[in-house]
């Protein structure tokens, strides 16, 4: 077992940046390909077919997402746009208009009504572009997510200029590049960057803002031909702290300069972004406040973190995943909160139990665990279980559901009846340890016997971004299987490694 953690924190250190974080990006998809690739098509003179072609290229060679029909929908559809293969899409399921899926429609319809292609939906072109202009006035007065605020922007210029009025498609050309960073992007969005350069090559084209975009999206193209989503240093790193904290070469290695980063990365108001540069989430505070618990890097920010989540907290004593109206509280975020403020209990005065009695609901309501941000039992248990207590008669039950799930390889499957997954395994190690010993030994067998010899383990897309579509990142599979084998190990776990199944090199 020492063998397969010590080349799995060798990988982690190479991983490490000079400021102390770790930021990589994630599996191409076609969603951020095709959108960026569409975007560059509308390039005046087709200055950017190269772009162009190596985007269609690595389109038509890749499969649309097909865990959920909304990912497949999304992802066949910008294909289509992109390769010019036409047909028809299809808006009609009522789920499309719920409130996580709303945005997703709203895009896909405009980006398909601007690609000329047929669309069949609940509303008309009119009715979109009325709905559209709504939201659009609605996020200039409310607070909102400023990625999503340009996507609106970007969308009702689109609208606007389909129905010939100018004098709306100038107003809202304004209203975007005043929400650009100089010099810049959209909030290192490839998603909202894209949707912006459609928008100003209507609005704007030629202009320093439209230079810049474009140049960013050249930048940014992948030597393959795609674009990646966004990066998120600030979530990795609390991540892979949580995991690797303990562990005597990666405390002596790179711990420190994790903790500083971490510390460096607090915004003003108190809470932490998902990456460096953007808002405040309230999942990724307390996130990082777990990290940084028990370091000096804690003490010194744990004051304004608090006063943040206070301030954030809904008068039904919830937590939303982003500071506007509209979002949802969702089960993982509000656990992640709730456990941050556990580790900080006797620090502070937030009133607590109305949103632990709501996330048991939750998981009653649901008859099943599940989280917003990734995908999975294991997470959900390991996760929302923590922060209703081992003792919690729900998270009892779910932990023994989850432990006799485990599949013949020793591994255990995001989903029932799946494949086993490096990533699963592990979280499902840290959920069921201390009530399922007996499972845990053919689970380490499995997690060395899939190690590579790099010190990495096979990954799948496990995050959730844009929902419903999934992301992977190597630094969530090497966090959630070495936080699964360190939760074993911390309990001088007697267990012998195979020398047969440590991967060559190992020793």
């Amino acid at each position: 077992m020492a063998a397969c953690l010590g080349l799995a924190v060798e990988h982690c250190i190479s991983l490490q940046r000079p400021d102390g974080s770790w930021e990589v990006a994630p599996d191409g998809r076609i969603f951020e390909t095709a959108l960026a690739g569409y975007a560059l098509a509308h390039t005046p003179g087709r200055l950017d077919r190269r772009a162009v072609a190596r985007a269609r290229a690595w389109v038509e060679s890749a499969a649309p997402q097909d865990h959920h029909p909304v990912s497949f929908l999304l992802e066949d559809t910008l294909r289509r746009i992109l390769v010019g293969a036409g047909g028809v899409v299809d808006l009609t399921a009522p789920e499309l208009d719920g409130p996580v899926l709303a945005s997703r429609t709203m895009l896909l319809h405009t980006l398909a009504l601007h690609a000329g292609l047929e669309v069949r939906a609940r509303r008309s072109e009119d009715e979109l572009r009325e709905l559209v202009a709504r939201e659009y006035e609605r996020c200039t007065q409310a607070k909102h997510k400023q990625w999503s605020k340009v996507e609106l922007i970007a969308l009702h210029i689109l609208l606007q200029a389909r129905a010939g009025r100018q004098t709306a498609v100038e107003a809202a050309g304004f209203d975007l590049v005043h929400v650009q960073a100089p010099r810049s992007g959209f909030f290192f969005n490839p998603i909202s960057t894209a949707l912006a350069y459609i928008a100003l090559c209507i609005a704007a084209p030629t202009s320093d803002p439209w230079f810049v975009l474009r140049s960013q999206l050249l930048d940014h193209q992948q030597a393959d031909g795609s674009w990646r989503f966004c990066t998120s240093d600030v979530w990795d790193t609390s991540l892979i702290v949580r995991a690797f904290a303990g562990h005597p070469t990666f405390v002596q290695t790179a711990l420190q300069p994790a903790l500083d980063f971490l510390q460096a990365t607090q915004n003003v108001d108190g809470g932490w972004p998902f990456r460096s540069g953007v808002e405040s989430d309230n999942d990724s505070t307390g996130a990082v406040m777990l990290a940084l618990h028990g370091t000096m890097q804690g003490e010194r920010t744990k004051d304004r973190a608090l006063a943040y989540l206070a301030r954030v907290q809904m008068a039904n004593g919830l937590w939303r995943t982003w500071q506007f109206r509209d979002d949802p509280p969702v089960e993982d975020v509000v656990a992640h909160v709730l456990s941050a403020l556990d580790a900080y209990r006797g620090r502070h005065r937030l009133a607590v139990g109305t949103a632990r009695q709501w996330l048991a609901e939750e998981v009653e309501r649901r008859g099943v665990w599940s989280a917003s941000w990734y995908r999975g039992v294991p997470y959900a248990v390991a996760e929302i279980g923590r922060a209703l207590g081992p003792d919690h008669p729900l998270t009892r039950r779910g932990v023994d559901a989850l432990a006799a799930r485990q599949n013949d390889d020793g591994g255990w499957s995001p989903e029932a009846g799946g494949a086993s997954t490096a990533s699963a395994t592990g979280l499902a190690l840290q959920a069921i340890v201390d009530r399922h010993p007996g499972r845990v030994d053919r689970a380490l067998q499995y997690l060395v016997d899939a190690q590579r010899a790099d010190g990495t383990w096979p990954g799948t897309p496990d995050m959730f971004g844009p929902r419903p579509l999934l992301s992977h990142f190597i630094t969530h599979t090497q966090a959630f299987v070495v936080g699964g084998i360190r939760a074993a190990l911390r309990r001088n776990w007697p267990w012998p490694v195979r020398v047969a199944a440590v991967p060559e090199g190992a020793a």
